[in-house]
């Protein structure tokens, strides 16, 4: 049998040896088969489909995953032994073979790089639970089990149906911020536990982690496990038993959480359902959220989908009959929406607005507390020369240098590689080296000489490394220890603060310019959910914007809350030029270390798409240069495929974008079904 790069898998054969000890294994690497080996006398009855084993595997031993035994031998050929077993008894369960065998065939990548990401390699060891409950006490209290309004029972009686039924049924649950969908999922939940059945909880990001769990945990104790990627491997590892088993009952986690093998699941909660987090953008790309889809198909499972601005997609489903659609239209104890104020800031220079500032000010003087969104990280976007316009590049990547004023460097977000900012410019020698843009830390210190005695939590990716920083940082500012909260997008989703009564938002139009079909509704999906951050409790709420471009549809519906009307204007968009929900996307993208051979490449791929498919299908745009053109010393060119394909189709794409390859050295080829960001 011959491995993906040409080598024969080769070995000693027992003449004892039965057909019945024969297993197909799928090995982490990206070839398209699975390979055959022997179970040895020691191992014979142990090795089950969804156990990991160590298998040898060219000149090294790798971990595989035995999928199913063989009958027979596969042909005259030797076959080698696997070395050992990792797991006494499998992890993956045969649910989530059934998953990965669909994640495969739908994304288009191997089986075996498919469970890496299913069951990664560092789950492993016995280990200890991950400890006491950090969140307990660091939250605002609510009401342990508070009446349903009307407009949550309505919504949570074909849940409650749907879970009696024990058929398999998908939801779209569409309430306003806070609305309470969070008490919808809670009830829904205690309905599956009632019924002996577990729960999956999916969130974004692991930066609304803290709070959902310590709601969570108030009203189920510590049946509660949570799996984010600052686990170790041990924990983990206790974690999946613990499902596997039925001691763990209820899962909350990011993206990865998907695939914890819950034992008789009763239902899947995706809360803020719209957000790009949940697609995993390296491979094995794959949407999390369609993930959970099959996972409660297969399991008869209540999927449950949760947004203020749910997905183009998802909206549309809903809205044509395939989705159950629920609405929470109104806030619980008859609160009000926040009042929406847009700040034209055309003609002005500063960060903050004089509109902005007063409110601010005026806030913490009634002792309540803020938010303010600046959807970006570092000091300055850059740094440039006033005499001769030099900027500081990154060597390897086709942007310019971020600079943050912590330890004063410049850092490429994309590959990592950091230097210090000169003194003198290296192009002209003069001294007139400058900061542009604006980041978080610059907002901060901005703040900090505007309006001092004004105690700021920061909020981003350099704020909130290690273990426990998101805790720490939404500590401080839950206890009323600082004023206001600024961030970046991680401040705008799920979290709940009854004491916020003012959000400002800055340089709200920053992402309408981006060169991507979706910029509008990801603007106003950030935008909607940063306001809904405040007005949650009985002193209301006010939202300012500030905004280079007042004049865009999209702020009309912001100030009106409706999501709706916003929602049909870009549906009609989205059908007239066929991008989802109206059509389906293909990306490819190809990289080489020269740009021309990346290009020349590229070029190649588009012809052979274009021969293999119909036109009245599918259009074939590009190639073009990708956003970021250079990434770790490569250039990047792209060609999507946008129209009605099928997914049979897809894998004539993959094949066809293959075969135009072939012999090509040093050429990467890289493909993402449904993609999400189009950089």
């Amino acid at each position: 049998m011959r491995g993906g790069d040409g080598f024969r898998i080769v070995g000693r054969m027992g003449t004892s040896q039965k057909p019945s000890s024969l297993f197909d294994v799928a090995v982490p690497f990206p070839v398209d088969k699975l390979f055959t080996y022997a179970v040895p006398e020691a191992l014979r009855g142990r090795v089950k489909p969804g156990s990991r084993v160590l298998v040898p595997f060219g000149h090294r031993r790798v971990t595989g995953y035995a999928i199913e035994e063989r009958c027979r031998t596969p042909g005259a050929v030797k076959i080698r032994e696997i070395a050992s077993l990792v797991d006494e008894e499998p992890l993956l369960t045969e649910e989530l073979l059934d998953l990965a065998r669909w994640m495969s065939s739908y994304y288009l990548h191997p089986l075996g790089e498919v469970l890496r990401a299913v069951l990664p390699s560092t789950i492993k060891g016995k280990g200890r639970p991950a400890g006491e409950d950090e969140t307990k006490g660091k939250f605002p209290a609510e009401i342990e089990y508070p009446a349903l309004t009307p407009d949550q029972a309505a919504a949570f009686e074909p849940i409650r149906a749907a879970l009696d039924s024990g058929a398999s049924a998908r939801f779209l649950l569409h309430g306003v911020t806070g609305s309470g969908k969070t008490e919808v999922y809670l009830r829904c939940i205690e309905e599956a536990l009632d019924r002996g059945k577990s729960a999956l909880v999916l969130v974004p990001e692991i930066a609304l982690i803290p709070q959902t769990t310590s709601r969570f945990r108030r009203r189920f104790g510590e049946s509660v496990a949570v799996l984010h990627s600052r686990l170790t491997g041990a924990q983990r590892a206790v974690l999946w038993r613990g499902a596997r088993s039925g001691e763990i009952r209820i899962v909350i986690g990011a993206r990865s959480a998907v695939f914890v093998p819950l034992t008789r699941l009763g239902i899947i909660v995706v809360d803020e359902e719209q957000d790009s987090s949940f697609k995993q953008e390296d491979k094995p790309r794959y949407g999390a959220v369609q993930a959970a889809g099959f996972r409660a198909r297969r399991e008869g499972a209540v999927l449950l989908l949760g947004s203020a601005t749910p997905s183009l997609e998802a909206y549309d489903a809903a809205r044509r009959g395939e989705t159950g659609y629920l609405v929470l239209r109104s806030r619980p104890l008859g609160l009000e929406m926040p009042r929406v104020d847009i700040v034209d800031m055309r003609g002005r220079y500063e960060i903050f607005s004089e509109e902005l500032l007063r409110s601010l000010e005026e806030c913490v003087a009634r002792r309540e507390q803020a938010v303010v969104l600046l959807n970006r990280r570092g000091h300055a976007n850059f740094v440039q020369c006033r005499s001769c316009g030099w900027i500081e590049r990154c060597p390897n990547c086709s942007i310019s240098l971020t600079f943050h004023g912590r330890g004063q460097r410049l850092l490429c977000h994309y590959c990592g590689y950091h230097s210090n900012v000169p003194d003198a410019c290296p192009r002209c020698g003069k001294y007139k080296i400058v900061h542009r843009g604006t980041g978080t830390e610059r907002v901060e210190m901005e703040l900090a000489n505007l309006l001092p005695g004004v105690k700021v939590a920061r909020m981003d990716l350099d704020t909130t490394a290690g273990r426990a920083g998101h805790l720490a940082v939404l500590e401080r500012f839950s206890s009323g220890e600082k004023d206001v909260l600024l961030g970046t997008q991680m401040v705008a989703k799920g979290h709940h603060y009854p004491n916020v009564t003012l959000i400002g938002v800055l340089s709200a139009d920053r992402g309408l310019s981006f060169p991507d079909f979706r910029a509008a509704e990801k603007t106003f999906r950030l935008l909607f959910q940063a306001a809904g951050r405040t007005g949650r409790g009985e002193k209301g709420g006010r939202v300012l914007i500030q905004t280079l471009a007042p004049e865009h549809s999209m702020y009309r519906y912001l100030a009106k809350h409706d999501y709706e009307g916003f929602a049909e204007e870009e549906l009609g968009m989205r059908k007239a030029l066929g991008y989802p929900p109206a059509g389906r996307l293909m990306l490819f993208t190809v990289s080489a270390r020269a740009r021309e051979q990346a290009e020349s490449s590229a070029a190649k791929i588009a012809g052979a798409l274009e021969r293999s498919l119909d036109p009245a299908k599918a259009a074939v745009l590009g190639p073009t240069p990708a956003l970021v053109e250079r990434v770790r010393g490569r250039h990047r060119f792209q060609i999507l495929v946008r129209g009605t394909f099928e997914p049979e189709d897809r894998g004539a794409m993959v094949r066809s974008a293959r075969e135009s390859l072939a012999g090509a050295k040093q050429v990467d080829l890289q493909w993402d079904v449904d993609p999400i960001e189009l950089s």
